[in-house]
């Protein structure tokens, strides 16, 4: 996905080059401040149908939406990388814990922080359950956003 900055004037949904022979789409319009703007575009050296159009979008949303929850992520003043895979293995570990009424605690993770792995211990639920609701309400939020960023789209622009 590539990004341009300009002004409000320059920003076009779709675009004809008649010179190269390319359709230019653009979306993700953004104020950045100072009446400049920020979106996404991709150029297609054919026409493209909505179909094409909408596909290119939403699998950009949700490029941005993954890229967010994986790296974004803070938890007690750390920032944790949250792979799917991290996802999966942390919510085992609770739902393991909950199973146990807690006796596998004190439970030892390593976090990926920042390019370093630290160790951090969870001693009892009530910490394991922070750090849980905090991942859950950050991927929640995440994938909000990223759904409402696809509803705002009017494909209407995009008709040739």
């Amino acid at each position: 996905m590539n990004t341009i900055t300009g002004s409000l004037k320059q920003y076009k949904p779709i675009v004809y080059n008649e010179k190269t022979k390319s359709y230019t789409v653009s979306w993700g319009l953004r104020n950045i401040g100072d009446q400049n703007y920020q979106w996404n575009y991709k150029i297609f050296n054919f026409k493209p149908s909505l179909l094409v159009i909408k596909d290119t979008i939403n699998s950009a949303i949700n490029e941005r939406t993954k890229s967010y929850i994986i790296n974004n992520f803070r938890w007690n003043g750390m920032s944790i990388y949250l792979s799917l895979e991290k996802q999966i293995d942390y919510t085992l570990l609770f739902n393991t814990t909950l199973l146990l009424d807690g006796s596998n605690l004190p439970e030892q993770v390593k976090f990926r922080v920042n390019g370093e792995n630290v160790y951090y211990t969870f001693e009892n639920i009530d910490d394991m359950k922070d750090f849980m609701i905090a991942m859950n309400n950050h991927i929640r939020m995440h994938v909000n956003n990223g759904n409402k960023a696809k509803e705002e789209i009017n494909y209407d622009e995009y008709k040739l």
